[in-house]
């Protein structure tokens, strides 16, 4: 009867181990799942500012070109 109740208790705690496991293995998943969202969200968000910088950069660009035009202030 004593080793039936020790090989119950250790499929239990067996048991209990594995579904640990799989709850650790679902929260990689949707650590991974966060991590690159945050990371497409940083790469528009860069993508959008390196847009805007370069557009101003070229306007600037042409306004140090013209000399003496109203069109830049």
């Amino acid at each position: 009867m004593i080793p039936l109740a020790v090989m119950l208790l250790q499929d239990a705690y067996c048991r209990a181990r594995r579904l640990r496991r799989e709850e650790m293995g679902a929260s990689v998943i949707e650590w991974a799942l966060i991590a690159a969202v945050s990371v497409l969200a940083v790469s528009i968000i860069a993508v959008v500012v390196v847009d805007i910088v370069n557009k101003k950069s070229s306007d600037l660009n042409d306004c140090a070109t013209q000399v003496g035009s109203s069109a830049c202030k």
